[in-house]
């Protein structure tokens, strides 16, 4: 091969190589997408092996509330049995009623861990920040009997205390007539409930011009105070007419406590009551009381423990009021209500408390 063709074959092998380096690179072939891996569904929170619920009355020193007491340990006792969830009752509170005591009982459960709170509250004002710090430790609350409306408690379990107190007004005329001094015994001041059945009494009686409410007068919840009031009003008001006890305190003391009150009673003088427990449905039956407007006390504590089942481990929603009803006796009924109480058996339906007066 001649020196020139030679070197006319290098030159073309040299273009050959440029060329070749100026060509793009080959992309490489990305590999296939893969599909998003799922996300594994949350799981359901485990439900607790025990549910602890501090039930609260206004005071230890009352003996309504040990009616709703033995409601919420006899629910505990069957939510147990049924399981998978032990729960246990806390019975706790002060022993009078007073809103500061019951603001550390609250206080004292929330550095317990307790799992939820029933409260019966003395005053709804005062309720509201011991509630609301119990709800921000994750301590559900719903009220019972006496509510704090403004305060985050998730539902409130009682009477129409507004139409209980109607109901009482209702009871008055109907055994009174439409004209009389009248005198109100009430407990704690300020208490809603109180205060509502006081409102609904009012209301009830304004249509009757010849209706007075002469006296209003309180006992702190406190039976041998609402014994004393009661006389020296009786002293005060020699012709009286008729009363409306908002609860049913004095009655809880002995026969011939209120030597006055039982006199007048007895010789005519109206008495209408809240609350139909078995000394009552006695007074009623022994004449000295005309009629009762009645709470379903049991309930405070049955239904409560309950409800706030329900709402930590089902997940169940309460409207802001819970209505509990309410019952209404007079001597038409009475013996009805106090076999009710005989038997601890409260799902009879009750017959009509005016069916034999007309």
């Amino acid at each position: 091969m001649s020196k020139r063709l030679s070197h006319l074959l290098g030159v073309i092998v040299l273009l050959s190589l440029i060329l070749a380096a100026c060509q793009p690179a080959a992309t490489p072939e990305a590999p296939p997408e893969e599909a998003p891996a799922e996300e594994p569904a949350p799981e359901e929170p485990a439900a607790p092996e025990k549910l602890t619920i501090a039930w609260i009355p206004k005071a230890l020193n009352n003996p309504v509330f040990e009616v709703g007491r033995d409601g919420a340990f006899k629910k505990a006792e069957e939510l147990t049995a049924a399981g998978p969830v032990d729960v246990e009752v806390l019975y706790v509170g002060s022993v009078a009623s007073d809103a500061t005591e019951q603001a550390r009982v609250v206080e004292d459960v929330i550095a317990k861990g307790v799992d939820a709170i029933g409260i019966s509250c003395n005053d709804p004002t005062a309720c509201e920040d011991p509630i609301n710090k119990a709800v921000e430790a994750g301590i559900p609350v719903m009220a019972w009997d006496s509510d704090s409306p403004d305060s985050q408690r998730f539902t409130y379990l009682g009477v129409d205390n507004y139409e209980g107190g109607k109901a009482a007004a209702e009871l008055l005329v109907k055994f009174m007539g439409e004209e009389g001094k009248v005198a109100l015994l009430t407990g704690v001041p300020g208490a809603f409930n109180l205060e509502e059945r006081i409102r609904g009494f009012q209301d009830g009686v304004a249509d009757y011009a010849g209706i007075e409410i002469v006296s209003t007068v309180y006992c702190n919840d406190d039976i041998n105070l609402g014994v004393q009031v009661v006389e020296e009003t009786m002293q005060a008001n020699p012709d009286l007419d008729g009363w409306f006890f908002v609860g049913l305190w004095p009655l809880f003391a002995d026969r011939g406590s209120m030597p006055l009150w039982e006199a007048a009673s007895l010789a005519g003088m109206t008495n209408v009551v809240f609350d139909t427990l078995p000394v009552e449905l006695e007074f009623l039956q022994d004449g000295y009381v005309s009629g009762l407007v009645g709470q379903k006390y049991w309930g405070w504590g049955y239904d409560t423990v309950q409800m706030i089942y329900d709402y930590i481990l089902e997940g169940k929603q309460y409207d802001d009021w819970t209505d509990s009803g309410m019952d209404i006796v007079t001597k038409c009924n009475v013996d009805a209500m106090a076999d009710m109480w005989a038997t601890s058996d409260f799902t009879k339906p009750l017959p009509d408390a005016y069916g034999c007066l007309d």
